[in-house]
């Protein structure tokens, strides 16, 4: 009894010390690398490359569209919201809650959770969507975006 404790916990360590890429499994790169992460990007955290995996590349040549939604979180240090929004069908975006990055031009000041807004994003060389434009529609109006686009020009 003894000796089959014994050899289980030697095979037990054997199996522990092999690295995961030598029995087909996935390492993360900070492992192989050696180097550890320095903190979870926050498009990361709220799993945003798996909400990108049902969208549609027709029509999103442009990698810009605008969508409606309301605001679930904003944090201006980190320079990102979290929007519930609608369909955004120029980029083949449906439907969802997701955190956004936000371009330094978005002034995030006059933005609160539960706030109504309509916004324009922009994919960048990283496939991030950001937000590049942002307005209210609560206190600003439903055609906000358009206004502020008018003033621009």
């Amino acid at each position: 009894m003894t000796r089959s404790v014994a050899m289980l916990a030697l095979v037990m360590a054997a199996t522990w010390s092999i690295p995961p890429a030598a029995i087909g499994g996935v390492q993360p790169a900070w492992e192989r690398d050696g180097e550890p992460p320095r903190e979870t990007p926050f498009l990361l955290a709220d799993n945003h490359h798996a909400e990108h995996a049902g969208h549609t590349t027709e029509g999103a040549a442009s990698g810009m569209g605008q969508g409606t939604g309301v605001i679930q979180s904003v944090d201006a240090e980190g320079r990102s919201l979290t929007i519930d929004h609608g369909p955004i069908d120029e980029v083949g975006m449906g439907a969802m809650t997701m955190g956004f990055g936000v371009t330094g031009a978005v002034d995030l000041s006059g933005l609160a959770e539960g706030d109504a807004v309509a916004f324009q994003i922009k994919r960048g060389r990283d496939n991030s969507y950001r937000v590049i434009a942002i307005c209210n529609t609560g206190t600003e109006g439903s055609d906000c975006l358009e206004a502020a686009s008018s003033a621009e020009q």
